[in-house]
């Protein structure tokens, strides 16, 4: 079993739990049910069967499941083979498995949408030398 000092400021949604609101987690968040609202955390891990609708704001993102909405990656962005991601998007470094979707406007920098309207419209970033 995982050391239980990690978990204690982690939160995780099981599969089949709604739930509603905004939330701020220190550390982990691992989200195989749905969540309606915003999610801060350190470190967002959705799972397969994982939704999250709403603003989701973190350092590191692992998408296997669906993120719909706005998108803040400080640091890493994962979309996952099963990970599908709708609206806008903002990170600082993007992968992306063969059979994972981006639907929206996609924004590299540091930083994030809300900050970025400062008269300078963002482009959807391609890939140098392609």
């Amino acid at each position: 079993m995982a050391n239980p000092a990690d978990s204690l400021e982690s939160v995780v949604i099981g599969d089949g739990v709604v739930v509603k609101g905004a939330f701020t987690v220190p550390s982990k968040a691992v989200i195989n049910g749905v969540i309606e609202g915003d999610l801060t955390a350190e470190e967002v891990l959705i799972g397969t069967t994982g939704r999250i609708t709403g603003r989701v704001s973190a350092k590191m993102i692992d998408v296997r499941g669906q993120l719909h909405h706005t998108i803040v990656s400080e640091k890493s962005l994962i979309v996952r083979a099963t990970g599908k991601i709708v609206g806008k998007i903002h990170y600082a470094e993007i992968e992306i498995e063969k059979g994972g979707e981006i639907e929206g406007a996609l924004n590299q920098g540091s930083e994030p949408p809300a900050a970025a309207s400062t008269g300078a419209s963002h482009q959807q970033t391609k890939p140098s030398g392609s």
